[in-house]
């Protein structure tokens, strides 16, 4: 008896539902290998575009077009939400639909991100620095404390994102040559950054104090194991607010080290590489906001100011 000849089904593209394209969405992106981080974002952030479609009766991916996406815009919009937050939606839908456009499943349109008001990225202010570094009295300070007063000082020097430090290993510290290696990154590639002398010796004695083993984390909970997300901004918002500061961002960590290395003369390239940004436009984007201290104190670096005669004093009467 000859074997059956296997049926191909073809799916028709009609037919295709939404809750189908986001499955093929993200199992290319498991594919490519893109990080939980991404996974998550999309999961997170598409809710509200597939509550919009479900609101509407948009089942069918034939049925979205550049219309529908418009109207989306409109519904965050009557949402009175954030353009920052609108956009960060608007991103996770592009992605998608674009991936749908790429299948032939959509036809092809432009998805625009509304324009959106730049907003001053609050860092921390050099009072609220000077509380939250003042080093605790490690003999009556409990490993809480001085673990989270070990990480602000981490957080104020390198500027590392917080899944970056949730991720870094006793092993990546490289204390003798002053170096850090970052293998949990936005865009997945390794960085080797330094870190200054007064981080070492911090560190070197938090792991000394603890006897960190270098296959361990090195920000860990009381029981060694890996700190959360949530575990750590609970973390330092307790630990800020006891230190008097009632800001509690951990990204404004960030801001502040990139404040501070553009105004005291850091250079855009490097700051780049230190921050980890893919794109020097990103970057610019804190020489822009922090133009306005670099003008301080400015003119002593004036090379005109440096090579231009200074006028003499008491010259005497000029000639009539």
């Amino acid at each position: 008896m000859a074997p059956r000849k296997k049926r191909i089904v073809t799916e028709d593209p009609e037919e295709k539902t939404v809750k189908e394209l986001y499955d093929d969405f993200q199992l290319e992106n498991k594919i490519k290998n893109l990080s939980e981080m991404t996974i998550r974002f999309y999961d997170q952030n598409l809710i509200h575009l597939f509550r919009y479609f479900k609101d509407e009766s948009i089942e069918l991916v034939k049925d979205i077009d550049k219309k529908v996406v418009e109207h989306y815009i409109i519904f965050l919009g009557n949402k009175e939400l954030k353009d920052n937050t609108i956009n960060t939606y608007l991103r996770a839908a592009r992605s998608f639909l674009y991936f749908g456009m790429r299948e032939h499943y959509i036809d092809k349109f432009d998805i625009q991100l509304i324009k959106a008001n730049k907003q001053q990225k609050e860092p921390y202010t050099e009072e609220e620095i000077k509380k939250l570094i003042k080093k605790p009295n490690l003999r009556s300070c409990g490993f809480i404390e001085h673990r989270s007063w070990v990480m602000v000082n981490y957080l104020l020097e390198t500027g590392n994102r917080l899944n970056t430090i949730l991720n870094l290993y006793v092993r990546d510290i490289d204390l003798e040559n002053g170096m850090v290696i970052l293998n949990t990154t936005k865009n997945r590639k390794a960085q080797f950054n330094p870190i200054s002398e007064n981080l070492v010796k911090i560190l070197t004695e938090y792991i000394r104090m603890y006897d960190l083993k270098e296959n361990e984390y090195l920000f860990i909970n009381e029981y060694g194991e890996q700190l959360t997300r949530n575990s750590v901004q609970h973390a330092i918002a307790r630990y800020n607010k006891k230190r008097g500061v009632e800001k509690t961002s951990i990204h404004a960590f960030r801001h502040t080290f990139a404040k501070h290395y553009v105004t005291s003369g850091g250079d855009a390239f490097k700051l780049q590489r230190l921050l980890g940004h893919s794109s020097l436009d990103v970057t610019l984007n804190y020489v822009n906001l922090y133009g306005k201290d670099l003008k301080e104190g400015f003119d002593k670096h004036s090379i005109l100011a440096c090579f231009t005669e200074k006028p003499r004093k008491n010259r005497g009467k000029r000639n009539l």
